[in-house]
């Protein structure tokens, strides 16, 4: 029997947190292990309940007889999303649960235990949480003994405000793993300090917040396979000028998402054949192009074509054409409609959808915010905007007869909240009925909706009835211009205003308090400055320069990013580039570079001409040109050059 409460103190700290809040801060520890451990990407919560102390030792018999993915209970790997009510331990009660640790990378597999068997005892001024780690045998799939890596966490309450939490580790036990991520040293550092500072959180979020729609399990390998199969590929040969990282593994996890949706689907509803879709405002088309390639029919409409699409083979099919919300744009002979940051198009999702055919379903991820036919401007007290729309865009799909469904996606951008209609609230007989509020519903939205009482009277019934097929469901509705579409990259923004932004956040890094000073090899003295919070950047600028930003489609962040040769911004800090470095680029960013040796000495180095300690390069290592005696001839074009410039040092 492994069950053993033989453990000894690896490290402890004090908190001002609570005991029950020591409790919730265990509940997103087993929930969401992933927000501390990045190479987790979640876990899956095969068992769960309160049992008497004195039947503990039988609970865990029975569950180590159990098959790896089942529960005691026998129920399957999807039916226990989360723990919702470890608040509700009584003392000397004990909360059982089993979960299996879902790995990123199946690289990781091999470096550690998935499996575990976690004892929660609530006793009169302390908490013990132990963590009895399974080794799952790859020859029958059982679960066997623990590794000696099984821990202990403990919440002691002291005399007013000196409570501890410690760590804990089987005694005479070493980790499993020597990877940082599954040592104590690890725990000690990052772990302990973190429920320290939940356990003393008022309101603390414990609920799995994403991919709650799908097994975390499955979505986990299939990103992982479509990542290996097309992720290297896209980023190194990316002909479009914006950031391969971002967009190519931002589709890639939409493209998981919805493959895995669908899977589930087609064995809920005992479907044969794979769904087929289109792709509203579909961009860069890389999305069609991987749900193509993995055998879904589909195809993608935008109003402007791409470089990309012509880097596609003849089973990603992406047509350039102005699509307006009216009966000529419906889809019968398609499953899904798909609006992944479809603008303008984003309310109509649904109105499409249900317009198509009584089958026909939709997924959207709302981004910029749009109305039926100008920009959303409505705003709920106590809601942030972004929340304020994507209410208007849930009810929506409601209005149009979905019972719909809100998920988060984990993909590399702040508007991560999607929205799926899959199944109708209504049956099938009463869709003219329900076509109609549709109609008053957009009707009563329209910006031209504002009528005297003679003119309500005299236009009463035009108002409200169905419109005619042919006919615009909204007289007001523009398509974006294509000769009139603007950057999305802050690459419009006035010089000026480039260079005061540049220059105040450069003279705010260098100035910092914690600065950082390099000894280059040739004697010199260089001040790399310190690194400061976005946060702190955003207040050195007028609001008119920040409204600037926002209106050509970026931000503050953007523009930084865009000068990556000057500042580097990572997790929500921005410092400036340390050219004193061999490579001072991240492995990411090599690996997305394309050959720009043409470039090589074509514009003039900034550091030199700004920086008061100079380039920390010397004139024959720095690729830019250290005065105008040095600068290159550029045979480029004149797109390319402006490129290069924001791009690599």
């Amino acid at each position: 029997m492994f069950y053993t409460k033989d453990f000894t103190l690896v490290s402890e700290k004090d908190t001002h947190g609570t005991k029950y809040g020591f409790i919730s801060s265990l509940t997103v520890w087993i929930n969401k292990p992933h927000v501390v451990n990045r190479r987790l990407c979640g876990a899956k919560i095969n068992y769960f309940t309160f049992i008497e102390e004195q039947q503990l030792s039988s609970k865990l018999i029975e569950l180590t007889s159990c098959d790896s993915d089942l529960g005691a209970n026998g129920h399957g790997e999807h039916d226990l999303l989360e723990i919702d009510n470890l608040q509700g331990i009584t003392e000397n009660e004990v909360a059982v649960i089993s979960r299996k640790l879902i790995l990123k990378s199946v690289k990781d597999i091999s470096q550690g235990p998935q499996s575990e068997i976690i004892v929660v005892e609530n006793q009169e001024n302390c908490v013990k949480a132990s963590f009895y780690q399974i080794h799952v045998s790859r020859v029958d799939s059982k679960l066997g003994n623990p590794e000696p890596s099984s821990y202990q966490l403990v919440f002691i309450q002291g005399s007013e405000e000196s409570n501890k939490i410690q760590l804990k580790k089987l005694k005479d036990s070493e980790p499993v793993s020597s990877d940082d991520f599954g040592t104590f040293e690890w725990m000690t550092n990052t772990l302990l300090p973190k429920l320290c500072n939940w356990s003393a959180e008022s309101k603390l979020k414990t609920s799995v917040t994403s991919l709650r729609l799908i097994p975390i399990e499955e979505y986990s390998q299939k990103y992982q396979d479509l990542k290996e199969k097309y992720g290297k590929h896209f980023v190194q040969n990316w002909p479009e000028s914006t950031d391969p990282q971002k967009f190519v593994y931002e589709d890639i996890a939409i493209a998981s998402y919805l493959l895995i949706l669908w899977k589930k689907e087609r064995e809920k509803k005992k479907l044969e054949c794979l769904q087929s879709f289109v792709d509203l405002g579909c961009g860069n088309g890389l999305l069609v192009h991987l749900l193509a390639s993995e055998g879904h029919s589909g195809i993608g409409l935008d109003i402007r074509k791409r470089k990309i699409w012509n880097m596609y083979g003849k089973e990603t099919v992406l047509k350039e054409v102005t699509v307006t919300p009216s009966a000529e744009n419906t889809f019968p002979e398609y499953d899904w409609l798909i609006g992944n940051h479809s603008d303008e198009l984003t309310p109509w999702m649904p109105v499409f959808a249900a317009r198509s055919s009584y089958t026909c379903r939709y997924f959207v991820l709302p981004c910029c915010h749009f109305d039926f036919d100008c920009k959303f401007s409505g705003k709920q007290q106590g809601l942030s905007n972004y929340r304020t729309y994507l209410n208007f865009v849930k009810e929506v799909g409601e209005v149009c007869g979905f019972n719909v469904e809100e998920d988060t996606l984990r993909i590399p951008s702040t508007k991560r909240v999607c929205f799926i209609g899959q199944d109708r609230t209504y049956p099938k007989k009463e869709e003219s009925l329900i076509d109609d509020k549709r109609s008053i519903y957009i009707r009563t939205r329209s910006s031209s909706n504002q009528l005297s009482n003679s003119e309500a009277e005299d236009q009463h019934s035009a108002k409200y009835q169905k419109l005619d097929n042919g006919q615009k469901w909204s007289k007001e509705f523009e398509p974006r211009d294509q000769s009139k579409e603007k950057s999305r990259n802050c690459q419009n923004i006035d010089k000026d205003i480039k260079n005061l932004i540049i220059n105040t956040v450069f003279k705010k890094v260098l100035d910092c308090d914690k600065t950082e000073v390099r000894h280059l090899s040739d004697g010199r003295i260089w001040h790399k400055g310190g690194s400061i919070p976005l946060g702190e950047v955003v207040p050195l600028f007028e609001k008119d320069v920040l409204k600037q930003l926002k209106s050509e489609c970026g931000g503050l962040q953007t523009l930084l990013k865009n000068h990556n040769s000057i500042f580097h911004v990572s997790g929500g800090n921005v410092q400036l580039r340390d050219l004193s470095l061999d490579e001072p680029y991240s492995k990411k960013s090599q690996l997305s570079k394309k050959d720009k040796s043409q470039y090589f000495k074509t514009l003039q180095c900034w550091f030199f001409t700004n920086h008061p300690d100079g380039c920390p390069r010397t004139e024959v290592t720095c690729t830019f040109a250290h005065g105008e005696n040095d600068i290159k001839q550029n045979t480029c074009d004149k797109t390319k050059t402006d490129a290069y410039s924001v791009g690599d040092g």
